[in-house]
């Protein structure tokens, strides 16, 4: 079996390091001079990277545009799509990440108002089709440039989860949900091939993530032509099985990359010399405020996450209940001075039980 090459490159210096996390890889069937390259980073939530580490660092954006630039590359576009329906300019903005771009010559891509085209997705299991940015089939080469992070449903978020951001926000909702979403991933990847994968892992974000978690100081680049490949690795470097990973497990059924393991050449740093363990995705279920009571009915993980954030501000002496999942119920024995309906289901539940009883929160 042919070799695949994952390069683990430490640095304290994101344009020193990009360069040597590339050209460790020696492939030179990545040809960059006179190309028309999309760079897509993640870009999910308007926090600079003090505040919050769950996007692509600004610096990292700014050193792939700068050496794809000084390799010839005709235009570098950076483009993603964020979360909860978010605008683009906002989270660029916000970040940092339009100050780099700027400054690095880079050009500002926002998918939700650009054109879109429809792909048919071979052997999809969640989806037959896709939207996709129109921009796909007008560049040469894609980078695709993730964070390094854990996430509550996909355990990580590495570059095959990254492409999730190529997906239009309403298409997405379809399958944001527990295990569905790894299938989904796996579809996206089935129709679309990066040239190019860099995981961020200067600073990287453990715990309760993809938009929660807590920094990592790792200094790490992690570079490949093979998306699998670089997950795999990428997974064992955070001290995990890779084969805990859905996406891991999919991808090596249905042949996306690397087909065996033991193909990945792992060169620059070794993976013991980097690897460290991080903080699972646990959610705490349970509200610590004393008077705070949720009152599931099928919560789904897309709203796990948002547990200890309702109600947003909380009054000693009232006591609060929480209507959360598909089908949440009041116990007929509890009597509260607010009721928060929390998630599309919890309020559409509260909308059909309780509007015209009791205060509904927003």
């Amino acid at each position: 079996m042919d070799k695949i090459k994952v390069n683990l490159t430490g640095t304290n210096d994101p344009y020193d390091g990009v360069a040597q996390a590339i050209e460790g890889l020696d492939d030179r069937r990545l040809n960059v001079r006179g190309a028309r390259v999309l760079v897509k980073p993640n870009i999910c939530s308007p926090f600079p990277p003090e505040e919050s580490p769950s996007n692509t660092h600004p610096d990292v954006i700014g050193a792939v545009i700068r050496y794809l630039k000084e390799k010839g590359a005709q235009k570098v576009l950076v483009g993603d799509e964020p979360v909860w329906g978010l605008s683009s300019r906002l989270c660029y903005e916000k970040s940092g990440v339009k100050t780099v771009v700027e400054r690095e010559g880079g050009e500002p891509v926002f998918f939700e108002e650009a054109q879109r085209v429809k792909k048919k997705v071979p052997q999809g299991r969640i989806f037959q089709s896709i939207s996709l940015p129109a921009v796909l089939d007008e560049v040469d080469l894609l980078v695709n440039l993730p964070k390094m992070k854990t996430n509550a449903m996909t355990l990580v978020t590495l570059c095959v989860k990254n492409l999730l951001g190529l997906v239009s926000f309403r298409d997405r909702k379809r399958a944001h949900r527990g295990i569905d979403l790894s299938y989904a991933l796996i579809d996206i990847a089935k129709a679309v091939k990066p040239d190019l994968n860099l995981i961020d892992g200067m600073v990287a974000s453990e715990g309760v993530g993809a938009h929660e978690g807590t920094s990592v100081p790792l200094s790490l680049l992690i570079a490949s032509r093979d998306m699998v490949a670089a997950d795999m690795v990428g997974a064992q470097v955070m001290g995990f099985d890779p084969m805990e990973v859905v996406t891991n497990q999919l991808a090596l059924k249905d042949g996306l990359g690397v087909k065996d393991p033991a193909q990945i050449e792992v060169v620059g740093k070794t993976i013991d010399e980097v690897r460290t363990s991080f903080r699972r995705p646990v959610f705490r279920l349970v509200h610590p405020a004393p008077n705070v009571e949720v009152i599931p009915g099928g919560i789904c993980p897309g709203c796990t996450s948002r547990i200890l954030r309702i109600p947003p501000k909380i009054e000693a002496g009232k006591q609060y209940g929480v209507l959360i999942g598909i089908r949440p119920r009041l116990p007929g024995n509890r009597a509260f001075d607010e009721i928060w309906c929390f998630g599309t289901c919890g309020i559409e539940a509260g909308e059909k039980d309780l509007i015209s009883t009791v205060p509904i929160g927003d």
